[in-house]
């Protein structure tokens, strides 16, 4: 919390007085000075516990939701709201983690040796819509029960607006680890320089249990 919203917060709760000790305040009382201090509660004006939102507080606000979008994170609003699956317990996607994949596949595999059945170049997009387009891709890859596809991220070598770079590339692994697209994905290794090299990554989708 900032120093503006402690002070405001403080400011409402001035005159908050916790139950319990209210109860016994009023238990201490006849019922005359009781119905006398009902009357006065029920009279008494708001004070300056009833104000509005400080200049300060306003441009604190305005900054922080600058910052969020300067930094392309999502709001609370738009927070992904995706129940767990049940396995919730799989380990984020690690680039080059061959665990639990036989030898011969994950050689296979990290050398460009497997089929690639599908591709997605994200270069040149918003990580939104990047994120956006990679959720889909590999969500119908698996359903089509492809085995290994190709992301295309780019190297990231030109900065953005915000001197960013290689963003796409850094997230990959992390929308990859969300609930909705870990539970299908077996593996990542970065590709080959025939299949793009540091700007591309292969990934081993799980089989479907029909």
């Amino acid at each position: 919390m900032t120093e503006s919203e402690k002070a405001l917060w403080e400011a409402f709760t001035r005159d908050v007085v916790p139950l319990r000790a209210r109860r016994k305040a009023l238990r201490d009382h006849d019922d005359a000075d009781l119905e006398d201090e009902l009357a006065k509660s029920a009279n008494q004006p708001a004070g300056d516990t009833a104000i509005s939102p400080t200049a300060s507080l306003g441009d604190e606000l305005a900054r922080s939701e600058a910052n969020r979008l300067a930094r392309n994170l999502p709001s609370a609003r738009d927070a992904d709201r995706t129940a767990t699956p049940k396995n919730a317990g799989l380990q984020e996607i690690k680039t080059g983690n061959m665990a639990g994949i036989d030898r011969s596949t994950a050689d296979r595999f990290k050398k460009g040796r497997m089929p690639i059945e599908g591709r997605i170049d994200l270069h040149g997009m918003t990580q939104d819509v990047a994120h956006r387009a990679l959720n889909s891709f590999i969500e119908a890859a698996w359903r089509s029960d492809k085995r290994c596809v190709l992301v295309i991220t780019g190297k990231g070598s030109r900065a953005d607006e915000y001197g960013r770079t290689g963003l796409l590339r850094q997230r990959l692994p992390q929308w990859l680890s969300a609930p909705r697209l870990r539970p299908h994905i077996l593996a990542v290794s970065q590709a080959q320089i025939g299949h793009g090299g540091a700007g591309a990554f292969y990934v081993l989708l799980k089989r479907r249990r029909v």
